[in-house]
C-alpha cells in the first residue's frame, strides 16, 4: 500500500510542475534537493517526508491535502 501511495503522490506532483510550466530542477532547488530527488518523487521510488509535502505544496501554490486527494480515472 505505500508502494501505491508513493506512487499517486509522485503523478499528482508532476502533474502539479507540469501544470505550472517548471521544470524538476527549479522544484528542486526551490525545496533544496537534487532534481534526481524530484524524479524519484515523482516515479514515487522514493517517499516524500512530511516536511516536504509542506515545502512542495507552498512552491506548487497547493494545499498538502491536493497530494493526498486520490486520482479517479474514468474508463469510458
Amino acid at each position: 500500500m505505500e508502494d501505491n501511495f508513493n506512487i499517486h503522490l509522485g503523478k499528482k506532483l508532476r502533474l502539479r510542475r507540469l501544470s505550472l510550466g517548471l521544470t524538476q530542477t527549479k522544484v528542486a532547488q526551490a525545496i533544496n534537493v537534487t532534481f534526481q530527488q524530484i524524479q524519484k518523487y515523482e516515479k514515487g521510488t522514493n517517499g516524500v517526508s512530511s516536511n516536504r509535502l509542506i515545502q512542495l505544496a507552498q512552491f506548487l501554490k497547493v494545499q498538502v491535502i491536493y497530494f493526498l486527494r486520490i486520482i479517479k480515472i474514468l474508463k469510458i
